[in-house]
């Protein structure tokens, strides 16, 4: 994860950007800001990830460690930094449980190039734009594989599904999957040249070993890491993955990208197309 963060007071002035902490370890940013904040600031959080082994969004993160002081949003959605950074038109969605304060940041940050949409789903955000990655690197396996566009139209549909499925057990709202944060992201991620983790995947697929597939030059991967974290996350809520399983297991397990096809393409025929698990049968 890369912690950016924004905090402004409920004014709307911004107080800083921790774009100069962006190098601060997750876990420690909000111990190293905590001095600074009282319950007047708004936290807007760029970031995307899901801390390893605690497996907290990152809302949950700053929540505790800040005594849920501040209100806190996350912004998200399809955007490459090099296309916003060259003013060409974007749009994200803004999140906030706080009504009042989310008006306020899209307010902020609203243009005619830059165009923000409000959502009260923090946890379902944070989701899609963590899953987005693991299902990147799987249509980049499928392009280097030269499985065509059949293989990775099937595969951004069906890693829909997955994410709505786990951010539904986790108390997302089905709807924010569908949206920018959603299939927006991952459209963008999965079939973009600018993704990190699409071209990540597409090497694997041609054969590369995975340390010769990981970015130069101090960029990440968020795919790799967020593997990690998915598959421990759906095996907590009991939530079939199979596109991101298989994914975790050419990254971390050795498993070829050869035979983690040939195990997808060998599961049982399919039932449903989209099934969103009744939370009411999920126990706790």
């Amino acid at each position: 994860m890369e912690p950016a963060l924004i905090c402004l007071k409920s004014s709307g002035i911004p107080v800083f950007s921790s774009l100069h902490l962006l190098r601060t370890l997750p876990a420690k940013l909000p111990k190293k800001i905590r001095p600074e904040i009282t319950a007047e600031h708004i936290l807007l959080i760029l970031s995307k990830g899901i801390e390893q082994h605690s497996l907290a969004l990152m809302s949950e993160i700053f929540a505790e460690e800040l005594d849920n002081l501040p209100k806190l949003a996350v912004l998200s959605g399809p955007t490459f930094a090099r296309e916003v950074a060259l003013d060409l038109p974007s749009a994200a969605v803004l999140a906030c449980a706080d009504e009042t304060a989310g008006m306020l940041l899209q307010k902020c940050f609203h243009s005619d190039r830059f165009r923000i949409y409000r959502s009260t789903d923090l946890v379902g955000v944070q989701l899609g734009g963590s899953i987005k990655n693991v299902i990147a690197i799987a249509s980049g396996i499928a392009d280097g594989m030269q499985l065509g566009l059949n293989a990775r139209a099937a595969l951004i549909c069906r890693g829909i599904a997955e994410m709505s499925r786990l951010g539904t057990a986790m108390g997302g709202s089905a709807e924010t999957f569908m949206g920018m944060s959603g299939i927006g992201d991952l459209v963008l991620t999965a079939t973009g040249n600018l993704s990190r983790n699409h071209n990540l995947g597409e090497k694997l697929g041609q054969g590369f070993s995975l340390e010769d597939c990981l970015p130069s030059g101090g960029e990440v991967a968020e795919g790799v890491r967020n593997a990690v974290s998915i598959q421990e996350l759906a095996e907590r809520h009991k939530i079939e993955m199979p596109i991101c399983n298989a994914v975790y297991q050419v990254l971390h397990q050795g498993v070829s990208c050869t035979h983690a096809l040939q195990k997808l393409l060998e599961r049982d025929r399919p039932d449903e197309e989209m099934y969103v698990p009744d939370l009411a049968t999920i126990p706790d």
